[in-house]
């Protein structure tokens, strides 16, 4: 059983798994994994962890033996539910949830070992490409939930990331208009085969401008950030009609890049400003999304490589940016 763990020093550590689980887990073998920016945060030193820690939280497995009393079977496909102590207490103050790969050690390995309430069964029709997004698709579904979108909104989203492409989908199927912002071509036409209509190119276009024509002058009734590097804040309130919500939506806060803007804009618009850095609560919600086929995933992995390729391959989302190039690892 080798997992990698990471050490805070843009390197891997090949190592065996050493403890022993107990009976009640559930042995698996890892199917699909995606690493996520914090991952790559994480790999580089960055991230709010322990060292040394296995990163990844997102991927697909399947079952390695028959458990009739869960009523699991050999080769069964399981998509894994990264939130530790699902039924525990969530009333903790801030604190997020705790997470594989983040709190303990995660899902870059090729075996691993979980209670029952960390699997859930694939929906028949939902590809193995589709389950592995399955917690960014419960973010996405919070973060629009926290704007509480109507019908006829038009929801504002800045950034270039899988994610947002999911905030938008989910915004057309909450019957609003959402207009992504982002200067990355990769994503302006992801969005519009996704039947996103307004993408707009921030570093060819006027971005203020260009929403006041969308929207005929009101200006977005919802504004979304994804907290990345090279995204501006400012658009918080120079995009948002008064009155409007905002979300600052990141992966996790053990890596969330700084931001800054003028906060006394956003107190002059009168502005509602939330973050939304987890979603354990909407998870079994985007399994629904999955299995309702509304979401469209084509073009969203650019590459897949082998477990034994890990290091090169984050040296390479470490280079060129884990938002832009989307990776899965196959086991």
């Amino acid at each position: 059983m080798k997992l990698y763990k990471a050490t805070g020093e843009k390197i891997f550590k090949e190592t065996e798994a050493e403890n022993n689980p107990p009976e009640s887990y559930i042995k698996l073998k890892l199917g699909l994994i995606l690493p996520s920016i914090t991952d790559v945060a994480i790999f580089e030193g960055k991230a709010g962890v322990d060292y040394p820690r296995v990163p990844c939280r997102m991927a697909t497995a399947v079952v390695s033996e028959d458990r009739d009393e869960y009523g699991l079977k050999l080769g069964a496909k399981v998509i894994l539910n990264p939130y530790i102590d699902i039924d525990g207490d969530t009333e903790s103050g801030y604190a997020p949830p705790r997470l594989y790969g983040i709190h303990e050690d995660g899902f870059l390995r090729d075996f691993i070992s979980v209670p029952i309430d960390n699997i859930v069964p694939f929906p028949e029709n939902v590809r193995e490409e589709e389950g592995v997004f399955t917690d960014i698709v419960a973010i996405a579904l919070k973060t629009i939930k926290s704007l509480k979108v109507k019908k006829g909104d038009y929801v504002a989203i800045i950034g270039g990331s899988v994610l947002n492409l999911i905030i938008a989908q989910l915004a057309l199927y909450y019957q609003a208009i959402p207009i992504l912002i982002t200067s990355d071509e990769k994503y302006l036409e992801l969005a519009k085969s996704s039947g996103v209509y307004y993408a707009v190119n921030e570093g060819e276009e006027n971005v203020s401008q260009r929403v006041r024509n969308v929207t005929g002058g009101r200006m977005a009734d919802h504004t979304v950030i994804q907290a990345l590097s090279g995204v501006s804040p400012n658009y918080l309130y120079t995009i948002t009609a008064e009155g409007g919500t905002s979300v600052i939506v990141s992966m996790h806060t053990a890596y969330t890049p700084k931001m800054e803007c003028n906060i006394s804009e956003i107190a002059a618009k009168n502005l509602i400003v939330t973050g939304v850095t987890h979603a354990r609560e909407e998870f079994s919600a985007a399994i629904n999304l999955l299995a309702q086929k509304i979401l469209k995933f084509d073009g969203f992995i650019d590459k897949t490589v082998p477990l034994k390729d890990v290091q090169s391959l984050f040296e390479e989302l470490s280079a060129e940016g884990a938002s832009h190039t989307v990776a899965a690892i196959k086991v």
